[in-house]
Order: structure tokens, then sequence, then C-alpha cells
């Protein structure tokens, strides 16, 4: 120590911080106690708690799903790019959208290989379509310029909402100039769908779904997330449905996109704006 200075020697197991507001955390570990650092303490310790419990309460990490994932296949180390991913010059970029009060969208391109790369997220919250369309018009022209854009949506878009003689489909295609396709109605067609990215390659041995690590949303959902209903101590075939369900939502869409041809398939047709 010199001129004042006091060196702190940082102590295992504890980490400080201070907050924007001035606020002072201090984070303590089980690492922080040599009594619980012995191979049998956490053995012991670990009985009767799943994976998930352990790393909820003991290694403070609230990223862990409380429940069994829904899509167990999902592999952080294969189905996650190691950097961030350019998109392909000239592929046309798939959007995948979910509605409601927290609307999502998902911003996807299919590689020569036949993988599906999804590059980009938008998740809102307590946020009208209006408003969503907003972020995703901006973002579709700054992060992809110049490229063509189709859309996959969740099929309840096409229903007149009690406040708004306009649908969801209509209103972005009107305001925004987005044509949507009205993704599967069947949970069970979009689960089924991502389940098969998961579990096959590419002829390169590549998987066949690639997330970019910037998505933490999706990345989150599919680590567990998203995850199923537990009822009575058990398991059902159901999903929770709860915040991660929209990108999720979105994810299902375009999956089940693949082989759709925007050509082939005609839009919804709806009359033109009034001009006043």
């Amino acid at each position: 120590m010199t001129g004042g200075e006091i060196n702190h020697i940082p102590i295992p197991g504890l980490k400080q911080w201070t907050t924007p507001d001035g606020i002072v955390v201090l984070q303590v570990h089980y690492s922080a106690d040599p009594d619980k650092s012995a191979p049998e303490w956490k053995e012991r310790e670990m009985k009767g708690l799943s994976p998930q419990q352990w790393e909820r309460e003991y290694e403070i990490n609230f990223n862990a799903p409380e429940g069994k994932a829904f899509f167990p296949e999902f592999d952080m180390t294969r189905h996650v790019a190691s950097g961030e991913m350019e998109p392909f010059v000239g592929k046309p970029v798939v959007r995948g959208w979910d509605f409601g009060l927290s609307p999502a969208t998902l911003f996807a391109q299919w590689g020569p290989t036949g993988q599906l790369c999804i590059f980009h997220e938008i998740q809102s919250w307590d946020c009208g379509i209006r408003a969503h369309g907003a972020v995703v018009k901006a973002d579709s022209s700054s992060l992809f310029p110049g490229s063509r854009f189709v859309d996959y949506a969740d099929p309840a878009g096409m229903q007149r909402a009690q406040t708004d003689e306009k649908t969801c489909f209509q209103l972005l295609r009107l305001e925004y100039g987005f044509v949507l396709f009205p993704g599967p109605v069947s949970a069970v067609a979009r689960s089924e769908a991502i389940r098969k990215l998961l579990t096959t390659t590419t002829p390169n041995g590549k998987p066949m779904l690639l997330v970019d690590p910037r998505c933490a949303w999706l990345i989150a959902a599919l680590a567990g997330g998203y995850h199923r209903r537990e009822i009575g101590g058990r398991y059902t075939e159901d999903p929770v449905k709860d915040d991660y369900s929209h990108i999720i939502d979105c994810l299902g869409y375009v999956a089940a996109g693949q082989g759709r041809s925007d050509a082939r398939d005609e839009p919804i047709k709806y009359p033109d704006a009034d001009v006043f």
C-alpha cells in the first residue's frame, strides 16, 4: 500500500458492483466458503435437485429454465454461431411474426445448403402492432438494405379486433407495405418443423439451424425458457405459454415455411387504402 491507496485482493466467490442508481451490490457464491470446495459437499447438496434447480439456487444462474425444456435437442455449442453472422447476398430474408400485446419478429435466411440462419430478433413488450411494425421497418432497412422479404405470420392476425376495423395483416400492408402469408395454425406443425431443424444436418454435416449469438431471447427460449407444463409432478406434452412463446412461434412460422414459394403463393387481397 503506497500513497494512501488500498489494494483490494479479489476473493473467489464474491462479486461486487455498483448499479447506475448508485446501489452497491455484493453477490456471494458458495465457492467463497472454503468448506464447500470439496466435491463431496457438492455431491451431497445436489441430491434431490434437478440440474436446473441447482443452476438457479446455487450457481446464481437465473437464465436456467424452471422446468423441462420443450426442445431438449437444442445444443448451445452446435446451434449457436461462434460469432456474429453475415447475411447471404442475394437471398431473400424471411421474417416470422407473432402478434398480441407482446409482438415479436425474427429475421432469417435459408442458406445455400438448406441451413436456416437466424440473424436478428425483435421482441416488443406492451406494444401495439403499429409501433412494432415501425421498428421492423427500420431494422429491415438498416440491417438488410436492398433485400427482398418474405413474411410468415400468426394466422390470428387475419382476425379483426373489436377496437379496430383493420386486421394486423391489413394494417402492416397498408402502413408499411408488408405482405404477410399466414403460417400454420397447428402448434404441433410449428414445433415439429423446429425439431426437424434441430435434429438434422446439412450435406456438409452442419446443423440445419444456426442462431446468431446476438439473438439472446431466442437462445434463452430454446435453451429451456420455453418449457413443458408440469401438473402434479409430471410433465405434459404441452408447453407453458409465457413470454418465451412469442419468439418461438416466430421461429415456427419461419421453419414451417421451408419449401414454400412466395412466387406460387397468392397473398391475401385487400382493398387499397382510402384516399382523402
